[in-house]
């Protein structure tokens, strides 16, 4: 009992230690580029928590409930709707507190059915087709850090399907009865692909910033509400130039240099201390555990 009861105590303890140091996400509302407005269903923003639950399962992020991200855009006056640039996100994103900020656009969204022949019987086939495109915006640099594409196709056939069994109108996204309709098996299909390759990118790399530098001593912008302890060692990275799309004014990224290494000498709730080991380091530098 006691040996239960201890061990009980310690798996709980490390799984507070390791999710408090997952990177922070927040996912907005996937901006709807297809015909299809899905009656009552809100297909961006419905897809969006179909993220935030995979982002949550993966236990890879401490992911921000869609909620408080909406309270502060209304805040800020920023609509729901529209076009967001990485730019609009990072700058949401350090409102929130947090990390990453996953933005995107639904690009296609619908079904289809059609008469075949089976040895002389007449028989519907339906078929429907979801794609998005997501991407991940680090907040503190507003550059792109991981993209992915996520496409879901799914067909039947049958006499007797029903419209709530293709493409249901009247139920929330996400639900029993969305998931078990072919629409519903199509956008899992494609958020779950979507959502794969963002996780295998970027899940459980926290990373932070130096706010500032003062006799020798190094700043860090977290500390126990992430996991820092005293003794951990960090990377301190510079962000080189950042390129432009000239056409689109979107940020393409830095080439980024690793100038220097540091250690963490005492730590607080929100933020940490840390002494140069080798290198530089200035403030607005980024860090990465070794």
């Amino acid at each position: 009992m006691i040996r239960a009861f201890i061990l009980s105590m310690l798996i709980t303890f490390f799984t507070v230690i390791l999710n408090a140091a997952l990177p922070r996400m927040s996912v907005m509302k996937l901006e709807n580029k297809t015909a299809h407005r899905g009656y009552t269903m809100d297909i961006g923003g419905g897809i969006a928590d179909m993220l935030v639950t995979k982002f949550v399962e993966s236990k890879k992020f401490k992911v921000i409930e869609r909620s408080e991200l909406e309270l502060v855009m209304k805040e800020q006056k920023l609509g729901l709707t529209g076009v967001i640039t990485p730019q609009t996100a990072a700058q949401i994103g350090k409102i929130l507190g947090v990390e990453y900020m996953v933005i995107g656009t639904v690009n296609e969204y619908g079904t289809k059915s059609s008469d075949v022949g089976a040895f002389g019987v007449g028989v519907k086939s339906h078929s429907a087709v979801v794609g998005l495109d997501i991407r991940v915006i680090d907040t503190s640099t507003a550059e792109i850090v991981s993209a992915a594409t996520g496409e879901g196709k799914k067909s039947s056939k049958g006499l007797k399907l029903s419209n709530s069994d293709i493409f249901p109108t009247d139920v929330k996204m996400g639900s029993n009865k969305f998931n078990s309709s072919l629409i519903g098996k199509a956008t899992r299909e494609a958020v779950d692909k979507a959502a794969k390759k963002v996780i295998d990118d970027l899940g459980g790399q926290w990373k932070g910033s130096i706010i500032k530098i003062s006799n020798g001593t190094v700043f860090l912008n977290a500390g126990k509400n992430v996991g820092i302890k005293k003794g951990d060692e960090f990377k301190v990275i510079r962000k080189g130039e950042e390129m432009i799309d000239p056409e689109t004014g979107e940020s393409l990224g830095s080439e980024d240099e690793v100038i220097g290494e540091i250690k963490i000498t005492e730590v607080k709730e929100k933020f940490s201390k840390a002494k140069i080991i080798s290198g530089d380091a200035l403030k607005g530098d980024t860090v990465e555990r070794k």
